[in-house]
């Protein structure tokens, strides 16, 4: 129960109890008035009438006695009146029925009123010639104390409710900051470190208030100053120290972005021909004079979006989506012209060659690589400093191929799902598994596995990744039904299928009907996909809460999704890519952007998940961290 529903209630029992004793007290001195003044009146109505009958009661049938008794009894406020000489017989008796209209039993039960009668003595002259007797008559009382009453009880409730509802007032005006309070509370646990603007005027309030304005602004601060160091740990852990350029993991993880989202283009590896012949005659600061000279002509290509990266030592990458042949060949003979320059300038005429291969949306990842040492070979055969460029396909298959392959996935639902990825808090003893991935396994007609991110990016193309994703995740509820396993499982997810209302109406029905509790699915979207459509994602994190399932971001750098950021899309988990937990003890950086993602996701209640830490190195370090699971 609420404070303002407790006070209201407190407060208003309290007034309603001082209401009732004084209502009661009040009805009670109001009987006893009327009780005392039908006392008097009758007493004084007894002496009044007993002096004008005095003259007449030497005669004892003068019909003035009778007449005069007539004329007070008929006013109706006596029940009974009688007339007796010295004798005691009864010269003038008059009577009216003890007859109460109007007034309920139980408030002369509860408020008697006692009939009061009074006597007076006539005389005449010296002698005493009768008794006069005279009663009330007690209904007029009752009336006038029923009438009091309701008059009273009315007076009393407008009161009580009055006073009821300026209290509802004054709590509502002084429990309103606190409510402001409570909502600036649940932004700071969101991430969003507000202020109230309006001091509240209660004392002890305010200083509530105050403490938490300083409390917002202080962690917020130190959010923004975590973010900003996020962003220079992790545009360094992108880059080659030594020439800037982006480093051989950045090169994997674009040139997979780009396969997997469709993209086409031409993928380059430039190498130097004999970098170790160079240091040997000339010393290493000669090299590295050469490769930092290297890399500012390559960051000098201003004129096309092409991205360029060293692998290791001698080796070099580029990356052009959207390239078309022209283009390429234009690139490729401007970077000739200069390499040959740079040649001349070191004094090396043969310095280096260039192989570039076309990839498109059916390419598959495993032959690029090759590809590109292959044409490099075919490079060096040609001349100085020379490029070639292979417009061979990449895939083992033809898109029509591909799109039959998806169609009879879906049609005969074969795709095999398995639980891989296991994750571990190993900060338990023994070590707690906190979540596992499922993974799909697609086979051709001669049960080889075919590469999963060409099969979904056709699946894409041909507009089947929706249909796709739900006979995936149909196959996943249904193992996962017969299992007695409660870790959570990571269920990866479209864009496509994330921004279908389609797709939503249809897990809904589908998670209604399984017994499975929801809160045993993170569904799993990729960094990249989501920053394409933040909007989509983030309805789809909503929604996917309201089912009592979990979300997950998974493959996360800060450059994909600003960290700013995070707290905005609604997830439950983050799983960083393999490149931040990989090699750590190389870069001196990367544990302390671990330690840094961890903070702020603690403060922003997301749990982090590291992928893939093989190395005995790497797990003691990304353990050190504290993260909340790690897989191996």
């Amino acid at each position: 129960m609420s404070l303002f529903k407790q006070l209201l209630i407190l407060v208003g029992l309290l007034f309603l109890v001082v209401f009732t004793i004084n209502f009661a007290l009040s009805m009670q001195n109001i009987r006893s008035y009327l009780q005392i003044e039908s006392e008097v009146h009758v007493q004084d109505t007894a002496t009044s009438l007993g002096l004008s009958l005095s003259p007449h009661m030497s005669d004892e049938n003068d019909p003035i006695l009778r007449t005069m008794m007539n004329a007070i009894f008929d006013t109706g406020y006596y029940q009974e009146m009688r007339l007796v000489d010295v004798d005691g017989e009864v010269l003038v008796h008059l009577q009216n029925p003890e007859e109460i209209r109007g007034v309920p039993d139980w408030m002369r039960k509860i408020l008697p009123i006692e009939t009061a009668e009074a006597v007076s003595e006539i005389s005449t002259g010296w002698n005493i010639a009768g008794t006069l007797y005279v009663t009330s008559n007690p209904g007029y009382g009752y009336l006038k104390l029923y009438e009091q009453f309701k008059s009273t009880l009315l007076f009393t409730f407008l009161v009580l409710v009055l006073s009821v509802a300026l209290l509802w007032l004054v709590l509502r005006l002084t429990l309103k900051p606190l409510r402001e309070i409570e909502e600036q509370a649940n932004q700071i646990s969101a991430g969003n470190f507000v202020e109230t603007p309006k001091e509240p005027l209660t004392l002890e309030v305010r200083n509530v208030a105050r403490a938490m304005n300083s409390m917002s602004g202080k962690i917020g601060g130190m959010i923004t100053r975590m973010n900003n160091k996020l962003d220079s740990l992790s545009d360094s852990l992108k880059r080659d120290s030594l020439t800037g350029l982006f480093n051989q993991e950045t090169f994997n993880t674009e040139i997979k972005r780009a396969l997997s989202a469709g993209e086409q283009g031409y993928a380059a590896l430039i190498k130097f021909d004999d970098l170790a012949g160079f240091a040997r005659e000339r010393g290493s600061r000669s090299v590295d004079n050469l490769l930092v000279d290297f890399a500012e002509i390559l960051k000098q290509d201003n004129t096309s979006p092409a991205s360029y990266y060293r692998l290791y030592g001698s080796e070099f990458a580029m990356i052009y989506p959207q390239a078309s042949e022209a283009e390429i060949q234009t690139l490729a003979e401007s970077l000739q012209e200069r390499f040959n320059h740079l040649g001349q300038v070191h004094g090396i005429e043969d310095l280096l060659h260039t192989g570039i291969v076309r990839f498109e949306r059916s390419s598959e990842i495993e032959r690029l690589m090759p590809a590109m040492v292959e044409a490099y070979e075919q490079a060096r055969l040609i001349g100085q400093n020379a490029f070639f460029i292979k417009e061979d396909s990449l895939s083992s298959m033809t898109e029509m191929d591909w799109k039959a392959a998806v169609e009879h996935a879906i049609d005969y639902n074969t795709p095999e799902i398995t639980f891989t990825a296991e994750a571990y808090n190993y900060h338990t003893d023994p070590a707690q598994q906190v979540m596992r991935e499922a993974f799909t396994v697609v086979r051709n007609d001669d049960g080889d596995a075919l590469s999963i991110g060409t099969f979904f990016s056709m699946a894409e193309e041909f507009a089947l990744v929706e249909a796709l994703d739900k006979t995936i995740i149909h196959k996943i509820i249904s193992q996962l039904e017969v299992s007695d396993d409660p870790t959570p499982v990571t269920v990866n997810v479209s864009l496509a299928s994330i921004s279908s209302t389609d797709f939503r109406q249809w897990l809904q029905r589908r998670l209604a009907d399984s017994q499975l509790p929801a809160e045993r699915l993170a569904f799993s979207v990729t960094a990249y996909a989501a920053a394409k459509n933040l909007d989509a994602f983030i309805h789809f994190s909503l929604f996917v809460r309201n089912l009592g399932a979990k979300v997950l971001l998974k493959r996360y750098t800060p450059d994909v999704v600003d960290v700013d950021m995070l707290k905005e899309l609604y997830i439950d988990y983050l799983r960083l890519a393999r490149d931040m937990t990989m090699n750590i003890s190389e870069h001196a950086s990367k544990p302390e952007f671990l330690n840094l993602i961890q903070e702020v996701s603690s403060l922003i209640d997301i749990r982090v998940l590291a992928e893939g830490v093989t190395a005995d190195e790497d797990f003691a370090l990304v353990r050190k961290t504290g993260l909340y699971g790690i897989s191996r």
